[in-house]
């Protein structure tokens, strides 16, 4: 790979270090010398924008908790602060983030997300473009490009932090301090300037479906996201007096109705349908995940073995049995099953009050009639995974020979990790056909935009503004993509979609950015004492008996309000005087 230096001059000389990780190759750029490349020759080679480009695609962070020297294992970190699921060990730095109150000093380093070097790069790459010589489509293009980019790291820290400094310009080394050291513009200023970015790059993105690249599709559909989040803030925060970390509340209509035509044009455009392979239900919903640039894929950071670029989540999630190395790591609390409606539409705990370690159940009863979305997010027990049963059972009771569910002798106990957290693993994003593999060689992709996404906005939005038509439409097309009974207008809450929100996106690192925006987060997560399943066997018959237990670290995850927001820390207020501290740090 070539590294190059970009020499500008009106940024005083300023030398900036691409590294060329392309999707698509390196470029030939074929210079003397070659590692130096003036200003006035970017601006009449697209090639060398799209070096610079790919330097902040990368640097962008898209999926969460991603940062360089941080382990794998962190990008966990929002589910578990979120209490969908915990992880194997207390040392592990999501189980730390979930009892971690924010001082005067700052956040937790894996929920902190600072971006303005990368946002600067936006800026110089805009300027550079307002300036180029080459074809002007393509100029618009990358501008486009530019500005999506900007706008998701922004949103990124907007919900961390409220109102930002907004800066959208390259500053000059030599600037004055008043020019460097910019002040935080308001919550909403913030989010209409996400939201502008986001509306310019829609207009001249490409109207195509490409993979791992910002397309119109994928503004709009981050657009419908920011717009959701800043309604849900105007609506549901208390205001404060200086804007910082609140929205007019007379804004949440229009930021609703502005979700909602994004979402509807995502949804309408045809480019991006609800993903409908799969051989049955469970599999269609496990397909979505790992099968690489299928139709529902609005925009997803790429992973390539060849290319160096890889991860190592299926080894955490993978089950004692089916792994080489670290693994069993991600288990789902009983609270998180209990979200989890039956096929025929009944309550997803119904069964739980048969967790009593004396009622004998059949697991296919319990298990194996729940909605498909569950049978494809989880490992539950005895799945039958790769040919072969996933155990989890801490113990058998009594003697007998009858065999799991794929056919196989049951052991006396499952493995270790399997069954001393949550009785359920969590599956999503795995694929089946990885055997054992070896950590740092999965290339399965992060979707960080999807149309099921959109659905729910979509829904969120109508619901909100009084469309209930469209509201129960959108609902019920995403349960009806798994096979699952429609919803009743009768039947249709918020909270009915709040839940199928938790159900579709369970994993996806949603849940704990929804419980911020709908204000939700003290009542789902302070002090609620978490639990999971064990699990015993009857050798005689395969049925089943279970108990709630409470797990023995992350039971008391704390949210105070001042939580909602982030405190900048002191050494960012120390590097520029004029931000001003969220409230309560």
């Amino acid at each position: 790979m070539n590294q190059i230096i970009i020499n500008r001059k009106t940024m005083k000389n300023l030398s900036y270090l691409l590294i060329l990780f392309l999707a698509i190759g390196c470029a030939d750029l074929d210079l003397s010398p070659t590692d130096m490349i003036a200003e006035d020759a970017v601006k009449k080679d697209p090639k060398l924008v799209e070096a610079f480009l790919t330097k902040i695609y990368a640097n962008a962070n898209f999926e969460p908790n991603e940062g360089v020297g941080y382990p794998n294992q962190d990008r966990l970190t929002d589910g578990v602060v979120g209490a969908e699921y915990t992880l194997m060990a207390p040392w592990q730095n999501g189980v730390k983030a979930s009892y971690s109150i924010p001082t005067a000093s700052g956040g937790h380093s894996r929920l902190v997300k600072w971006q303005y070097p990368n946002i600067r790069s936006c800026n110089e790459v805009i300027e550079i473009l307002n300036n180029a010589t080459f074809d002007a489509a393509i100029v618009k293009t990358q501008i486009a490009e530019a500005k999506f980019l900007r706008a998701f790291m922004y949103l990124e820290m907007a919900k961390r932090f409220g109102g930002l400094p907004l800066e959208l310009t390259p500053k000059s080394v030599d600037s004055s301090a008043e020019e460097l050291m910019i002040p935080r513009n308001t919550l909403q200023e913030t989010y209409d300037q996400i939201i502008s970015d986001l509306d310019a790059a829609a207009a001249d993105l490409p109207g195509t479906a490409i993979y791992g690249k910002a397309t119109k599709w994928a503004a709009l559909g981050l657009k419908s996201r920011a717009a959701l989040y800043a309604a849900r803030i105007a609506k549901y925060h208390p205001q404060s007096t200086d804007g910082l970390t609140s929205i007019p509340a007379g804004s949440a209509t229009g930021y609703y109705t502005a979700a909602l035509g994004a979402a509807n044009a995502v949804i309408d455009g045809g480019k991006h349908r609800l993903y409908k392979g799969g051989a049955n239900m469970v599999d269609r919903f496990e397909k979505l995940f790992y099968e690489d640039a299928n139709s529902e894929i609005i925009f997803a950071e790429a992973y390539s073995l060849t290319l160096g670029k890889t991860h190592s989540y299926s080894i955490y999630c993978l089950p004692d049995g089916f792994k080489s190395g670290w693994g069993s790591n991600i288990h789902m609390y009983t609270a998180s099953d209990a979200r989890f409606e039956y096929a025929d539409g009944s309550p997803g705990d119904k069964h739980h009050a048969k967790f009593n370690n004396k009622t004998w159940f059949d697991i296919e009863e319990v298990i194996y009639k729940k909605d498909p979305r569950y049978l494809a997010t989880l490992f539950t027990p005895e799945e039958i995974f790769q040919g072969r049963e996933v155990w989890f059972h801490d113990n058998t009771v009594g003697s007998g020979t009858v065999k799991g569910r794929a056919g196989n002798a049951v052991p006396k106990r499952a493995p270790g990790r399997n069954r001393n957290r949550g009785g359920r693993l969590v599956q999503k994003r795995t694929n089946p056909a990885l055997e054992f593999p070896a950590g740092g060689t999965d290339e399965v992709p992060y979707i960080v935009l999807r149309t099921g996404e959109m659905f729910l906005n979509a829904s969120e939005a109508a619901f909100e503004t009084a469309k209930m038509g469209q509201a129960l439409g959108r609902l019920n097309t995403l349960r009806a993509r798994v096979g699952m009974p429609k919803k009743t207008e009768a039947e249709l809450t918020l909270d009915v979609i709040k839940n199928e929100r938790f159900v579709e996106l369970y994993g996806e690192n949603h849940r704990y950015w929804d419980l911020r925006t709908w204000r939700d987060a003290e009542a789902e997560l302070h002090l609620v004492t978490k639990f999971g399943t064990k699990w015993y066997r009857r050798a005689s018959d395969g049925m089943y008996k279970a108990k709630q237990w409470k797990w023995n670290f992350s039971q008391n995850t704390p949210f105070l309000p001042k939580m909602y927001w982030l405190p900048f820390g002191t050494n960012k207020l120390a590097q520029n005087p004029n931000l001003v501290e969220n409230p309560g740090y």
